[in-house]
């Protein structure tokens, strides 16, 4: 088998080990226990750093974990972000969470269509985990209830995210672009 094809990898199952945790974190944060639900996030986040480094360290990288990896981090930062939005515990503001919900369609569906044009799963870069960390610390500061400080976070987050998601969209019109002179010699 190619090991890009590999399935049953230790970084995959630690993604899947990371998006188990989303129901504890909810039922936490649902009780105002926001140290638990802190601690448990921490886990995801290191649990997330793990799987990267062994699946570049021991060569368990894979399509599916291209795949999974960065799917996982977009359901819980969604579900976590939407209830702070319902929840009267947290005054996460909702424009936040419609601008990354937006961003996150956005880029589901180009890389779907770059998936299926050129069957090449394109990774996350550093502008993107750059974003990536700025929402989660803007997640953090609004949990934790530290403001004004969780507002200056989220203004950092937003241009950050901003700014990926036009470094995204300019590779992805590199794709498409490529895919298009190829088919045409």
């Amino acid at each position: 088998m190619n090991p890009r094809e590999r399935i049953f990898t230790i970084p995959n199952l630690l993604s899947l080990f990371r998006l188990s945790l989303l129901v504890p974190i909810l039922i936490c944060m649902s009780h105002g226990r926001t140290l638990w639900a802190l601690f448990l996030m921490i886990l995801g986040v290191f649990t997330d750093f793990v799987d990267g480094y062994i699946a570049r360290r021991w060569d368990q990288s894979s399509d599916l974990g291209r795949i999974i990896d960065p799917a996982v981090d977009k359901i819980n930062i969604l579900v976590v972000t939407f209830f702070m939005v319902v929840s009267p515990l947290y005054a996460f503001p909702l424009w936040f969470f419609l601008f990354i919900l937006s961003r996150e369609l956005i880029l589901t569906i180009c890389s779907s269509l770059v998936i299926r044009q050129k069957t090449v799963v394109m990774e996350s870069n550093r502008p993107g985990k750059n974003s990536a960390f700025a929402v989660g610390m803007t997640v953090i500061f609004f949990l934790l209830d530290l403001r004004p400080y969780a507002w200056i976070v989220l203004w950092i987050a937003f241009a950050l995210t901003l700014y990926s998601s036009y470094v995204y969209f300019r590779l992805f019109l590199a794709q498409v672009k490529s895919q298009t002179n190829s088919d045409s010699s």
